[in-house]
């Protein structure tokens, strides 16, 4: 016989949430193990004592972003559609069946409210009890960065002068004049400013000509593929320990490089986490002079590739320093006398006569030039020999062997599943929000792992030894991490 259901609702009186909530929901363990109650002190300048209706009460807005961080949901409103429906979620809230939430829209405006500065202290919040826990090691520092969409469409861009004269039309004939919609030296260098960063005027991008009216502060991202795009560069200091804790998160125009911030947040990680760290490890990128002169000035070792720069066929390697008569041998012996000084790069210039250097028989394979083989020495060549030197011991080889397994996989964790790989908030104010709740989330699930891995193991049963060794470690393992054997990997079960 063909059966089939009516849709019958009924009434129940006696429903009560926390009974509809299992135990071991991953909400009622966060709830348990992750106390917000300090964000309430954050915000309370932002408020005033007895005036005004009663606000959303802040914690329910840090548990709102939580949970689309754990849920990967992009929007407000998809957000608070979700919460409306889910128990676990409503329980987590504190808010009943018969409770209204609060608006969508209710949460821009307090995020708005509250800005970045309450943001940055949540984040550096996290990073304290990831510290009080012991996961902070401080002997290493990782350093990365990653490419990050931008909400806006590369075809909307209009020349600079376009949109700050419409700008600047629209601050003059309104009652409330409007900030300037530029991205020229205002509002998008404000972040540079605190980093103490400054462009060279003389310099003048491309990027700084034109400027997208949806998101100002978005620069061209070069892609890959060859299909370029607006958006940002994400900065991580990862710690060197085995909880890879972020240390400290940075949202940049897309225009400023990876390498630019490098010296200023690992002086700041250094500073606010009071750490006293051995050595900085970056790929080639980030081996720049300021980065390396830096470090090893403050008595960190940088651990930093250096790219190759051939001024030639024959690398510079290959020619001799003689100090004591101030030039450089090549390979073929002759010599090579100072010359003159490169101001723009810092460097003094060694060359040899353009007789000699022509009638050598190894000459194509070292320059082409009709004036002779010219060797640049920096006047930092003490450090950068130094680095050199790093780069033949087995600690640097290990460094960088476990750089791209320690800080690159956490880019990859906020791309694929926490929606990273392009902003939904527009400004540079707002993807810093946005970027520093990924970082503190992803803080938050080895904080909550780290608590769940160190309760107390009860001792096997003797029944359990009778169990065979497969079922017995697995269950070991269940009894470890507090869980049922479904939530072990599919992967681990399968080497069995």
């Amino acid at each position: 016989m063909l059966g089939r259901k009516e849709r019958v609702c009924k009434v129940h009186p006696a429903l009560c949430l926390e009974n509809l909530v299992p135990q071991g929901h991953f909400y009622r363990q966060v709830e348990a193990r992750l106390d917000l109650s300090f964000v309430r002190a954050l915000v309370a300048e932002d408020y005033v004592e007895g005036k005004g209706r009663p606000s959303i009460d802040p914690v329910v807005f840090f548990k709102l972003q939580l949970i689309m961080f754990f849920e990967g949901i992009r929007s407000e409103r998809q957000l608070m559609a979700q919460v409306e429906v889910n128990l676990a979620q409503r329980w987590y809230l504190g808010y009943d069946l018969d409770e209204a939430l609060p608006n969508h829209s209710s949460l821009s405006r307090i995020r708005d409210r509250y800005g970045l500065a309450v943001f940055e202290r949540f984040f550096e919040e996290i990073v304290e009890r990831c510290r009080r826990a012991g996961l902070v090691w401080g002997e290493e520092l990782y350093f990365d960065g990653t490419k990050v969409r931008a909400n806006a469409d590369l075809d909307k861009q209009v020349p600079l002068f376009y949109a700050e004269a419409q700008a600047h039309l629209k601050a003059r004939f309104r009652a409330e004049p409007e900030p300037v919609a530029s991205r020229g030296f205002s509002d998008r260098y404000n972040g540079q400013r605190l980093l103490g960063l400054h462009s060279s005027p003389s310099i003048e991008r491309q990027g700084d000509r034109w400027v997208c009216p949806t998101d100002p502060d978005a620069t061209l991202l070069h892609s890959e593929f060859g299909h370029g795009r607006l958006g940002y560069h994400v900065h991580y200091v990862v710690d060197g320990g085995k909880a890879r804790i972020i240390l400290a998160a940075l949202v940049t125009p897309a225009s400023i490089m990876d390498n630019t911030p490098m010296l200023d947040l690992a002086r700041w990680v250094r500073f606010r986490w009071q750490v006293h760290p051995r050595f900085a490890v970056g790929d080639s990128k980030f081996g720049t002079f300021p980065n390396i002169i830096g470090l090893e000035t403050d008595g960190v070792r940088a651990y930093l590739a250096m790219p190759e720069k051939r001024f030639g066929l024959y690398p510079n390697e290959r020619f001799v320093y003689d100090a004591e008569h101030d030039g450089y041998l090549c390979p073929q012996g002759h010599f090579l006398a100072h010359s003159s000084y490169d101001r723009h790069a810092d460097a003094f210039m060694y060359r040899t006569s353009p007789k000699i250097c022509n009638a050598c028989p190894v000459k194509a394979e070292c320059t082409t030039s009709v004036y002779g083989r010219v060797v640049r020495r920096s006047i930092f060549q003490p450090y950068i020999d130094r680095v050199h030197a790093y780069h033949q011991t087995p600690g640097y080889l290990k460094a960088m062997r476990k750089r791209s397994v320690w800080i690159e996989p956490r880019f990859g964790e906020a791309k694929q599943w926490h929606q990273l790989t392009q902003f939904r908030l527009r400004r540079l104010r707002k993807v810093n929000i946005q970027a520093l709740l990924v970082a503190a989330g992803q803080n938050i699930k080895r904080l909550l792992r780290a608590k769940h891995s160190w309760m107390p193991l009860l001792p096997l049963q003797p029944a359990a030894l009778s169990i065979p060794f497969p079922e017995r470690l697995l269950w070991f393992l269940a009894r470890c991490f507090n869980s049922s054997l479904c939530q072990i990997p599919s992967t681990f079960l399968s080497v069995f």
